[in-house]
């Protein structure tokens, strides 16, 4: 058995792992960028439109998402 371990080369089996990491990291780097694409277009766009037809600055949105728990309290509690 250690014969057949000292007879591999370890260069070779490095250069190999290696190969093979590189191929999974590429394949998980670009299911998560195909995933997470879409969503970031779709931001884009809502936030260009926005900005070019409303004149709303992505700042004033952010303000208005941030504030949004305290809106939502005092509709419900209007509410009842």
């Amino acid at each position: 058995m250690d014969s057949l371990f000292n007879s591999v080369d370890s260069q070779l089996v490095l250069l190999i792992a290696a190969i093979a990491v590189i191929v999974l990291v590429s394949q998980l780097f670009f299911r998560i960028l195909s995933v997470g694409l879409v969503p970031l277009i779709g931001l884009v766009v809502i936030f260009v439109a926005l900005q070019y037809l409303f004149g709303i600055s992505p700042k004033q949105v952010w303000f208005e998402v941030s504030h949004l728990p305290q809106m939502a309290m005092k509709f419900f509690n209007s509410l009842g």
